[in-house]
């Protein structure tokens, strides 16, 4: 079990077990007293995001009852293994259904939000053997639903052949990767990619070893670069209709093209064929959620969480999780004062 302390502390620290002997460090925002706990909002991270990040920023979302949970993917600093797309799938799935053992435990309801790529993952749970159905809502703002949506192969070939003194293309680029003509751990080539995301990402921190949080060396690049080109992770998911949706975008935001008009409709129709009951917001902030709208947004989340609380959430047909062989007690750590 957990150690308590008389003295009230904000955080809780967990250890979530992933695929082998690999573990994601998780973190805890909980309510302040005298507010009571009424539900746990789980929050896919981004990459490159420390455990925290996610919880600072929808941090008031406390003051109405919030838990906020949310993780690191594998090959994050205080997480263990090694990093690559496909992972972060199967990473938010180990983890939600820790969070949903953990909710369940306190007769606490478990909704689901993400931003920008976190996304990807959160709603990659709706297909296979996922376990998106433990959700009372999802919840998601700036959403990719495709990685080329920001980053695509064809932009950072320019990069890539300056540093290589050749002209790549994305098909040669993947070809050569295939046949281990190009070595994505060389310094060639993590230079070219450092050149390109801070041309991409000016507001982030892009050094030699490392993009925010992660560092290069804990990324089984050649993988990810592959399944960043020929992953669909969203290709057949069903979010089933009793299941609210609300997604949020900024008219501000240049990043994903949505400061126009025909971004926006384009958007608009993505998330339709995908989800076609979900209810969309837009809203005067950016892509990393600056603007006057900011504190509406996170606070229209805290709304449909409350709002929805006490959805009956059909199980027929649904596998009860089971904690993955540990109960969220008994992977916890120490809170934190």
């Amino acid at each position: 079990m957990a150690t308590q302390s008389s003295k009230f502390s904000l955080f809780e620290e967990h250890s979530i077990p992933s695929e082998g002997r690999d573990v994601l460090h998780a973190r805890f925002m909980l309510p302040k007293p005298p507010c009571k706990p009424r539900r746990v909002l789980f929050i896919a991270p981004l990459i490159g995001a420390g455990a925290a990040q996610s919880l600072l920023v929808f941090r008031n979302l406390t003051r109405r009852g919030c838990i906020l949970a949310s993780f690191e993917y594998r090959g994050h600093p205080r997480s263990t293994g090694t990093f690559e797309l496909d992972r972060t799938v199967s990473d938010v799935r180990h983890a939600l259904v820790w969070a949903w053992n953990y909710a369940n435990e306190r007769d606490l309801p478990l909704h689901g939000l993400a931003t920008c790529f976190g996304t990807v993952p959160l709603l990659a749970q709706f297909k296979d053997e996922g376990c998106g159905v433990l959700l009372r809502t999802v919840n998601a703002a700036s959403s990719l639903f495709r990685l080329d949506q920001i980053l695509r192969l064809d932009d950072f070939a320019p990069f890539l052949s300056r540093h290589l003194g050749c002209e790549p293309s994305s098909e040669s680029i993947l070809a050569g990767i295939v046949e281990n003509t190009i070595d994505c751990s060389s310094s060639t080539f993590r230079e070219a990619l450092v050149e390109f995301l801070r041309r991409m990402f000016p507001e982030l921190a892009v050094e030699r070893d490392r993009f925010e949080e992660l560092q290069f060396d804990r990324v089984n690049m050649a993988r990810t670069v592959l399944q960043f080109s020929k992953a669909r992770y969203l290709d057949g998911i069903a979010v089933p209709s009793w299941i609210p949706c609300h997604f949020f975008f900024g008219r501000n935001d240049a990043l994903m093209s949505l400061d126009t008009a025909a971004g926006r409709e384009a958007y608009i129709g993505r998330v339709r064929s995908i989800i076609p009951h979900a209810q969309l917001h837009e809203c005067e902030v950016d892509h990393f959620g600056r603007g006057p709208d900011r504190e509406w947004l996170i606070q229209s989340v805290g709304d449909a969480c409350e709002r929805y609380d006490s959805i009956p959430v059909p199980m027929t047909g649904v596998t009860k999780p089971l904690g993955l062989g540990v109960s969220a007690d008994d992977a916890a750590s120490p809170v934190l004062d």
